[in-house]
């Protein structure tokens, strides 16, 4: 019982165990894992500059500098490269993070998916719409669609169909703030939307918006307005708002 109650047992044991395990190192996030490999290769980045800097100089003089000198002066460039990135770096450390949480964030629970846009128009497997994608002039970065609507202003068309086209709304795709809405010229409309989803979505098309107003939060599936009858094609663009294009 002495062994187990003593000043070598009971209360001693778990003190011994405690101190065993108290250095264990904690779990990292996977946000902490990404942000360790971007300082990683933002390091190793340096640490090569570094050399080809220190290959430029060329030894002169009659003493020649020995082994136990270049050791000391790669130790001395880590110190250099690691107080860098205690600093904040160069900020090449933030560009590769952000690459990586583009590339990876969704696959590793990080960032949340975007969720599949509802469309400003109805584009079930029922929907007489479809979409053409285009490359719009001056938008390298952004995704076009050229969304035709069939049945609008054909000739012979009956009325109820041409009705049920001046009736069809245009909506919001994702959840965002409206940002603007102008009128064009030949009855279109232009509007815009900055999404919560870091994109920004531009639709153009014939007919009126309905009563919103500029900085109105918006959710997805809510009505911008409606195509005028004689309306052929709804033109959309999505691309990544301010906080997403990269440096």
């Amino acid at each position: 019982m002495s062994d187990v109650n003593g000043a070598s047992g009971g209360d001693g044991n778990f003190k011994a165990f405690d101190s065993k395990f108290m250095g264990r190192p904690q779990q990292k996030t996977p946000d902490q894992k990404l942000r360790d490999v971007s300082d990683m290769y933002e390091k190793h980045f340096l640490r090569e500059m570094m050399k080809a800097m220190r290959s430029t100089v060329h030894e002169g003089g009659f003493v020649q500098s020995n082994q136990a000198e270049k050791i000391f002066k790669e130790q001395l460039d880590d110190h250099y490269v690691e107080k860098w990135g205690e600093r904040g770096g160069i900020g090449l450390s933030d560009m590769i993070y952000k690459q990586l949480l583009d590339k990876f964030g969704v696959m590793m629970g990080i960032k949340a998916p975007v969720a599949k846009p509802q469309g400003p128009l109805p584009m079930d497997a029922k929907s007489e719409f479809r979409a053409q994608p285009f490359q719009h002039p001056g938008k390298k970065q952004s995704v076009s669609y050229r969304i035709d609507i069939g049945h609008a202003g054909s000739a012979g068309a009956p009325d109820g169909a041409q009705a049920e086209a001046a009736r069809e709304a245009v909506k919001a795709p994702w959840d965002g703030v409206l940002l603007g809405k102008k009128s064009l010229a030949d009855n279109q409309t232009m509007v815009e939307i900055e999404h919560d989803n870091g994109l920004k979505s531009q639709m153009v098309f014939k007919g009126g918006v309905s009563n919103v107003s500029t900085g109105q939060k918006l959710q997805a599936g809510d009505t911008l307005g409606f195509l005028s009858p004689e309306a052929k094609s709804l033109y959309w663009t999505v691309e990544p708002g301010p906080e997403t294009v990269s440096e």
